[in-house]
């Protein structure tokens, strides 16, 4: 990428045609998005109960339904292309109408409705326990969009693993592969770190630094809420706050949705209900039916992908709608209708050591 630096395209910030996000270093990626916020200061069919995630072969994973807390370990497990045919999905259009921001379209009934549901589900789930010491563990199973010029490129896999420190969800350890992305000749962990720390400790927590305690505090009514994570969000010329906002969230999802209590985590599904330029669609992996929640700023546009049975966050896609972007199918792996420049899902648990899955 020549266009700007690419350790920020993950944030979004590039026109729509750029890889989201990007291939480098997410530990980068994490601290510098701290950096610039300081600087600017439907209805779903119900499925049988399982982690709503693409699984690698050999992998095995026990769930538990309204909670989706992962107990089994997946000891040995090297990445390889998910084991998956087809990722299916269908949206609805985007509205006439106009938002209370005339920049984007309204939120549609339709999306209001899911999120309606999901909040109400949500409200059943069980609290997960984070223990002084333990961390987060995240699997990323990924396709991303390689440029071979400004707007042509290749879908590939793109794995990653993080282990996260949960005070600021600070990435302790990155796996691309089998590769750890910190003993690349570009990664400086050990000064990564104490920039990070030192942010969080300079600035507080936020929305791209959450701490347990920081979720634990928010509000749950939902305007208040929404207002709040509004004002958390910098401006931007490119894209409009909502916008952001929902970018903003993909990333808190990936990487502490599993501390949510079930009251915030309804209460965001709820606050989000006031945000503009929210439509709803599914998204199929093979036969297990997620809930695409899309927020559309112009060429751009951004799906949280939310399990059903569960309400968690499981999964993000990234989709330009410029028509100038080509892309070319990945050579291995699942048939994409349609193909987008991003497609993750992910799973979450608690670990005891950076060496646990």
């Amino acid at each position: 990428m020549t266009r700007t630096d690419a350790d920020l395209t993950a944030v979004r910030d590039l026109p729509p045609g750029s890889p989201d996000p990007s291939d480098e270093s997410v530990s980068r990626t994490w601290y510098l998005l701290s950096a610039r916020q300081a600087a600017a200061r439907g209805r779903a069919p119900r499925r049988l109960a399982r982690w709503l995630v693409p699984v690698a072969a050999g992998l095995t994973v026990t769930a538990v339904a309204l909670s989706a807390v992962t107990v089994g370990g997946v000891g040995g497990h090297r990445f390889a292309t998910p084991n998956i045919a087809l990722v299916e999905a269908s949206h609805q259009p985007l509205p006439t109408e106009r938002g209370t921001n005339p920049a984007l379209t309204r939120t549609t009934p339709e999306a209001i409705t899911a999120l309606e549901e999901l909040a109400r589900t949500a409200e059943r789930a069980q609290t997960v326990d984070l223990r002084a010491g333990q961390f987060v563990h995240v699997l990323i199973e990924g396709w991303a969009v390689h440029l071979t010029d400004g707007w042509t490129g290749t879908v590939e896999f793109q794995p990653r693993e993080l282990w996260l420190d949960p005070q600021g969800m600070i990435p302790l350890k990155v796996l691309n592969g089998d590769e750890n992305m910190f003993d690349s000749g570009r990664a400086d962990r050990e000064g990564d770190l104490e920039h990070a720390r030192n942010f969080l400790r300079d600035n507080g927590p936020s929305i791209v630094s959450p701490t347990p305690q920081w979720l634990a505090g928010l509000t749950t009514q939902p305007q208040a809420l929404l207002a709040l994570l509004r004002a958390d969000v910098p401006d931007n010329e490119t894209f409009t706050k909502d916008h952001q906002l929902w970018d903003a969230m993909t990333y808190l999802y990936q990487s502490c949705d599993i501390l949510l209590s079930p009251q915030l985590r309804a209460a965001l599904l709820r606050a989000f209900q006031g945000m503009d330029g929210l439509t709803a669609g599914t998204v199929m992996i093979d036969d297990i039916e997620l809930v695409a929640i899309r927020q559309t700023d112009g060429n751009s546009a951004i799906e949280i992908l939310f399990d059903p049975v569960t309400a968690w966050a499981v999964g993000r896609r990234s989709i330009s709608l410029d028509d100038r972007l080509r892309l070319t199918p990945p050579r291995t792996g699942p048939k994409f209708d349609p193909l987008v420049d991003y497609h993750a899902t992910w799973r979450q648990n608690i670990v005891d050591s950076l060496d646990e899955r």
